[in-house]
């Protein structure tokens, strides 16, 4: 009899639950479609083209598309997918708490002290884009100032920011006369990897880009861990054409004047032409003789907009 009394309280209690959890399923709502009409329907999923309901008199499923909702009922959709889709929320920890400050906030890692830049509006919910700066020679040092002075102002630019809100950073080279190379370099990855770990960062997303020595140290992180990054902007910068098919896959664009008078442009179209015989992923833009660009070829690649429109635009998930 015990025994029966138990498996009875058991049995209410499954159904209970089932119950309460099939309810809580349901989000019946009001929709209107754009002439006007209206429909009880539960929510079932959505795209970005179409949303799938059940009708709440037979319950019958069946696939709108979008635009033949109300904009409200397109909104609505849009947020709930947001919602259903968000990541694990991951708050800032480590050596980044406290540091999403819409600054350069002042740091360091390893051998390198480094500044770095996060919106106080980036969300734990979301997964953003993060982006590595390198500076050129006569920046490096331990003031932790001077890399800032090169540091393309669209990334952080109010409109740009707003569309295209990232992490960013600007290590500074410890000595310009190693320059990015060795430990210097592998700290740049380091700290990376250590912000992938601590911070809401898109992994497929990671962005590296620098000029003339740190033009060389993209090229030289690229050879270091090509996994790692997104894609890479180097300027008037170089490398061995023998790094050419470890680094193939990796969306690439690089720049460089042919009047460079610092660095060769010959150091640009050596890899360019070792890339291309490995059909890797490269665009080049050179800057002829009469564009008057010397080794300041990073003031048209920054100046030009689709640079960063094409920067942003890559992800490892389209490899």
């Amino acid at each position: 009899m015990k025994n029966r009394k138990i498996r009875l309280e058991l049995l209410v209690i499954i159904f209970v639950v089932g119950f309460l959890l099939n309810t809580g399923a349901k989000e019946i709502r009001t929709w209107t479609s754009s002439d006007g009409r209206t429909l009880e329907a539960e929510f079932v999923t959505g795209t970005d083209r179409n949303v799938t309901l059940r009708r709440k008199t037979d319950g019958r499923r069946f696939t709108l598309p979008l635009d033949s909702i109300s904009k409200e009922d397109r909104e609505w959709v849009k947020e709930k997918m947001e919602e259903l889709t968000a990541p694990e929320k991951k708050e800032p920890s480590g050596i980044f708490v406290d540091r999403l400050n819409d600054t350069w906030e002042k740091m360091e890692y390893e051998s390198l002290k480094f500044r770095f830049w996060g919106g106080q509006k980036l969300k734990s919910n979301k997964r953003y884009p993060f982006v590595v700066f390198l500076h050129g020679r006569g920046s490096g040092g331990s003031d932790n100032e001077k890399q800032l002075f090169s540091v393309p102002r669209t990334l952080t630019s109010k409109g740009f920011y707003k569309e295209k809100p990232s992490f960013i950073i600007a290590p500074q080279c410890p000595d310009d006369e190693k320059g990015w190379r060795g430990k210097y370099i592998q700290d740049v990855i380091g700290l990376v990897n250590t912000a992938i770990e601590h911070l809401p960062v898109d992994k497929n997303r990671i962005y590296i880009t620098g000029v003339s020595m740190g033009g060389f140290g993209t090229w030289e992180a690229l050879a270091n861990d090509p996994d790692l990054f997104a894609a890479a902007v180097p300027v008037c910068g170089g490398a061995s054409p023998r790094i050419a098919k470890a680094i193939k896959k990796v969306p690439i664009w690089t720049h460089h004047g042919v009047a460079d008078n610092v660095v060769s442009v010959d150091f640009t179209r050596s890899i360019v032409e070792a890339l291309k015989r490995v059909k890797g992923n490269i665009k080049y833009t050179e800057y002829d003789e009469d564009s008057g660009i010397k080794h300041d070829a990073w003031r048209p690649c920054y100046g030009n907009s689709e640079v960063f429109e094409w920067m942003f635009s890559q992800s490892k998930k389209d490899r």
